[in-house]
């Protein structure tokens, strides 16, 4: 998790007493177990969740909590805190540990990945698929999505909150009627506004250009199955954006004559929007397991058609093509599908993404739908403690 350590390395200490009322001896505390975000600069916003963060704790001082939020996995912050809560928000072991603390408190879970116990399963089907395809290739290089969530946060948790769509979701039983979705929020360019004839300028000239935009778990995400369709198709080309250094040398093992490693690239940046986005029509990821991703979510916010896994976490909808089928030959059938589209479909189908996505992916839509949840979340809460 690339965010998480960024966000270690650069956090040095929790947050304690946010909104704290000295006349009220009645406040109720939360503790939120995410990332604490004091000094953060706004102005360089390199992951989508710490703008999310900052909403999660506004949202609870607009009704009137005192806040800690820790580190999720420092117990070390937690017990500098008051370790006293009425409500539990968050994951990790900073989570496990306040809840096993507090029995009493209201424990809402979030949750931003796919069941853990999915995730594990999946990984290990990706591992014997790429072996099978790569026998003599070592692969202790490739990173594993996971570490932070385990099948027992969610046993004793009171509710929970889930980053991912309906078809995810349904791997989270031990909540039942107490999960409420949201969708996630993606990093937005503001340079880039979506001109109709400029993407119709583009698309032809890149109609052989496809995009890989991620992070670490070259395996989890699917990249080696998207490389190897590539060297099935030696016509066409994939960038590779956003790969963890730490598998740099698994890529190179791997990659094909027309596969590229481009490295990482700052959305922000003008560059993402001449190389990335006015370059590439169409954007793979054939991840195992996802909670929503936020690097497919950034890439339908300027227009860019996802090809997804329907373990990416995206709800079906005409401007995404989803994957019937994970493995190479899989790729290769909606790879070779795009190339029948007409640019008219193509340009169509990218104003479709632009606007889903300024939609549905917004920070704005963040705020008002978890908001919404939180507040069903606690009625539950007030009528448990009435």
């Amino acid at each position: 998790h690339i965010f998480y350590d960024f966000m270690r390395r650069n956090t040095y200490i929790e947050q304690t007493n946010l909104n704290l009322n000295l006349c009220d001896k009645s406040q109720k505390r939360v503790l939120i177990s995410y990332v604490p975000i004091p000094n953060f600069d706004f102005n360089k916003i390199t992951h989508a969740q710490s703008t999310h963060i900052n909403q999660i704790i506004y949202a609870f001082i607009k009704r009137g909590f005192c806040i800690d939020v820790c580190y999720v996995n420092d117990i070390m912050q937690y017990n500098r805190t008051c370790k006293k809560y009425d409500i539990i928000f968050g994951f990790g072991d900073v989570y496990k540990q306040a809840c096993n603390d507090n029995k009493k408190s209201f424990k809402i879970a979030f949750i931003t990945e796919n069941h853990p116990d999915v995730v594990t399963g999946k990984y290990k089907e990706r591992k014997e698929y790429f072996k099978r395809r790569h026998p003599h290739i070592n692969i202790t290089s490739s990173i594993m999505r996971s570490g932070f969530y385990d099948a027992e946060q969610f046993k004793f948790s009171d509710a929970g909150i889930l980053m991912t769509s309906a078809f995810n979701a349904l791997n989270f039983k031990e909540f039942g009627e107490r999960l409420f979705l949201v969708h996630a929020n993606s990093i937005f360019n503001n340079e880039y506004e979506f001109i109709r004839e400029n993407v119709r300028k583009s698309i032809a000239p890149h109609r052989k250009s496809f995009l890989w935009f991620g992070s670490s778990g070259l395996i989890h995400k699917g990249l080696d199955i998207v490389i190897d369709t590539f060297r099935e198709i030696p016509g066409l080309t994939l960038d590779v954006y956003g790969m963890d250094p730490k598998e740099y040398s698994l890529f190179d093992k791997i990659k094909a004559p027309n596969t590229f490693n481009r490295k990482r690239i700052n959305v922000m940046s003008n560059a993402f929007i001449e190389e990335v986005v006015m370059k590439h029509n169409f954007v793979i990821m054939d991840s195992c397991s996802e909670g929503m991703s936020t690097a497919i979510a950034t890439c339908m916010s300027h227009g860019i058609i996802p090809i997804v896994s329907k373990e990416c976490g995206f709800d079906v909808t005409p401007c995404i093509i989803q994957l019937d089928d994970n493995s190479v030959e899989g790729v290769k059938n909606a790879i070779m599908h795009t190339l029948e589209l007409s640019e008219e479909e193509i340009l169509n189908m990218r104003q479709e993404c632009y606007e889903y996505a300024r939609k549905n992916f917004s920070l704005t839509n963040f705020n008002h739908e978890f908001c919404e949840q939180l507040d069903k979340i606690l009625i539950h809460y007030n009528n448990e403690n009435a």
